[in-house]
C-alpha cells in the first residue's frame, strides 16, 4: 500500500477510515503512485522534516447532546398569531418515588357512601367509557348546590373547544356542600371511590386547592405526571382561566396535545 502522503487528497480520506487496499485499473497510475511513495519516504526520512497531517474535521450533529447532566429544555413556541395563543411546551414531571400519601383516603364500597354522594352518582347514567375525569374547587356546589355561572360557562367553553365525542369527559367532585360529618368518610376517599368506578385514563385538576385536597403530587400548572395508573394533568384555577383570555388559550393548546387519545378512542 503506498504511503498515505503519496495519495491524492480524494484517496487519502479512504486510508484514514482504515482502508488497506485500493483497486486501480490503470498500470500507469500504479507506477506513478509507487514513484511518489518512494519520493515521500525519502523526504520524510530527512532530518528535521515533519509532515503536517491535518486531522479530519468532525461536524457535530444537529441533534447531538453534550455529555454531562441533562437539563430540561423548553422549546420556544413560534410567534403567536393575533387570534391564536402560542401553545406551551408540555412539561413532564416524573412521579415521586414511593407511595402517594392521601391521608385516610381509601376506596369505599358503594354501600358505604353517604346518601348525598349516592344521589349524585345515580343522578344520570354513567358513560360507558369515560376517559377524562375533571374536578376543581367548587365543583360540588356546581353539581349539588348553588352553581357558579362563571365556572359553568368556563367548563362549557372548554368542552366545546376540545370537541371530543360525547361521554368522553365526566365530572366528579372531591367535596360536597354541607358534608361536615366527623364520623363519616372523608371527601378524598369518596372522590377516589367514585374514580374507581369511572376508571378514566386521565385526571384533569383545576387549581392547587383540589390538588392538595386529594393528596396529589405538588406539580405546577401545565404539568403532568402519573398517579395510580392515571395521567394527572394540572391546570390553573378556574377563575384565572375565565378572567385571562391568554391563560384560557394556553390551557386549550396544552389539553389539545395531551388528550389526542380522546379523539381516536372508540366509544
Amino acid at each position: 500500500m503506498p504511503h498515505p502522503l503519496a495519495l491524492s487528497p480524494s484517496l487519502r480520506a479512504w486510508t484514514r477510515l482504515g482502508l488497506d487496499a485500493l483497486l486501480l485499473d490503470s498500470p500507469r497510475r500504479v507506477e506513478e503512485l509507487r514513484l511518489r511513495a518512494d519520493s515521500a519516504a525519502q523526504s520524510s526520512s530527512a532530518p528535521g522534516s515533519r509532515p503536517s497531517v491535518r486531522p479530519p474535521e468532525r461536524h457535530a450533529s444537529p441533534h447531538s447532546v453534550p455529555s454531562g447532566k441533562a437539563a430540561c429544555a423548553t422549546s420556544r413556541p413560534r410567534a403567536a398569531q393575533p387570534d391564536r395563543p402560542a401553545p406551551l411546551a408540555v412539561e413532564t414531571v416524573r412521579p415521586a418515588a414511593g407511595p402517594i400519601h392521601t391521608g385516610k383516603s381509601r376506596i369505599l364500597p358503594l354501600s358505604a357512601w353517604p346518601a348525598a354522594w349516592k344521589a349524585l352518582r345515580d343522578r344520570r347514567p354513567l358513560p360507558p367509557r369515560p376517559l377524562v375525569c375533571w374536578t376543581y374547587g367548587g365543583l360540588g356546589a356546581d353539581l349539588a348546590g348553588t352553581p357558579d355561572p362563571q365556572r359553568r360557562e368556563l367548563v362549557a367553553r372548554m368542552i366545546r373547544g376540545l370537541n371530543h365525542p360525547g361521554g368522553t369527559h365526566v365530572f366528579w367532585p372531591f367535596d360536597l356542600p354541607g358534608e361536615n360529618n366527623p364520623d363519616g368518610p372523608e371527601a378524598p376517599s369518596l372522590f377516589w371511590s367514585g374514580e374507581a368506578l369511572l376508571r378514566t385514563r386521565a385526571l384533569l385538576i383545576l387549581g392547587s386547592d383540589a390538588r392538595d385536597a386529594l393528596g396529589l403530587p405538588r406539580i405546577g400548572p401545565y404539568c403532568q405526571t402519573m398517579v395510580r395508573g392515571r395521567l394527572f394533568i394540572q391546570l390553573p384555577q378556574p377563575r384565572s382561566l375565565a378572567e385571562k383570555p391568554e391563560a384560557f388559550g394556553q390551557a386549550m393548546a396544552f389539553l389539545a396535545g395531551l388528550l389526542r387519545f380522546c379523539s381516536t378512542a372508540r366509544h
